[in-house]
């Protein structure tokens, strides 16, 4: 049986959920235990994939005028609007003990712990082996076009995934193949709010696109805490796995907020 760290956070900024998301990955080594991290943000936030451009398709006034921050992520991926979902960051190693391939294989694996959630939540979710090529590509938001081993409902989008592997050098060892993996599982229907950050977009093409938990009839029935206890115990159960329930150490708060200032507002780095 594999043991995983877990750290179940309380709500931060976005700066902070993301310095936080790098340490892991930066300070990762292949001795540690895979550090599972579910979280929530102090209010809503939009993150950016790491190289996505930032053009006038992303509307930064109306970010600006409702108080919604703007990050980028370490990871890729497209855009995602978090502050009505169920966030979280993996880190390990790849091709480790318990990550026994590359990185699509990595989502492949990690897919069927999420597809359990689904399942146990009375959901018929399908797995999509593979990305689905159309015509006009969304340039930006990520639940609008499904990658390989994300998960679909109905046939829209109901969990967004994006990763990133480095080569992580250490004293006295070989370098070290890690990833950090990010994803995202909408609770409430935000679809009225993501057409507005984006107005090339209508909300009837993306509600066909992309799936809440509110929109399937779950949420809030079931509370956002019952739901992060049923996705632990769903990954628990698939992947045979015990919880070492281990929070932020001083030494880790502390390299965490040394490095917040990097992820600072796109609006504040006036990026354009």
């Amino acid at each position: 049986m594999g043991i995983w760290r877990l750290i179940e956070d309380i709500p931060r900024s976005g700066s902070f959920n993301m310095a936080a998301d790098l340490m892991l990955l930066d300070n990762y080594s292949q001795d540690d235990y895979p550090v599972f991290r579910i979280y929530d943000w102090e209010c809503p936030t939009l993150s950016l994939g790491r190289n996505e451009v930032l053009d006038s398709r992303i509307d930064l006034e109306v970010c600006e005028s409702l108080e919604i921050p703007v990050v980028r992520r370490t990871t890729g991926g497209k855009a995602v609007l978090h502050g009505f979902d169920l966030t979280y960051s993996l880190v390990g190693g790849v091709l480790d003990q318990q990550f026994s391939g590359g990185v699509l294989d990595n989502y492949r694996y990690l897919a069927k712990g999420f597809s359990r959630f689904f399942q146990r939540l009375g959901l018929n979710p399908d797995i999509q082996e593979r990305t689905i090529r159309k015509k006009n590509k969304d340039p930006h938001i990520c639940f609008v076009d499904p990658s390989a081993y994300e998960i679909l409902v109905e046939g829209r989008k109901i969990i967004g995934s994006a990763q990133r592997v480095r080569a992580i050098h250490q004293p006295d060892s070989l370098p070290n193949r890690v990833f950090l993996q990010h994803g995202s599982i909408p609770l409430k229907d935000s679809v009225v709010q993501i057409a507005q950050i984006f107005p090339y977009v209508h909300e009837d093409s993306l509600r066909q696109e992309m799936h809440s938990l509110e929109s399937v009839g779950i949420y809030p029935g079931r509370s956002m805490h019952r739901l992060r206890q049923l996705l632990l115990e769903s990954l628990q159960e698939t992947f045979q796995l015990e919880w070492e329930r281990r929070g932020w150490s001083v030494e880790e708060l502390g390299l965490i907020k040394d490095s917040e200032t990097a992820f600072q507002s796109v609006e504040v780095q006036q990026v354009c």
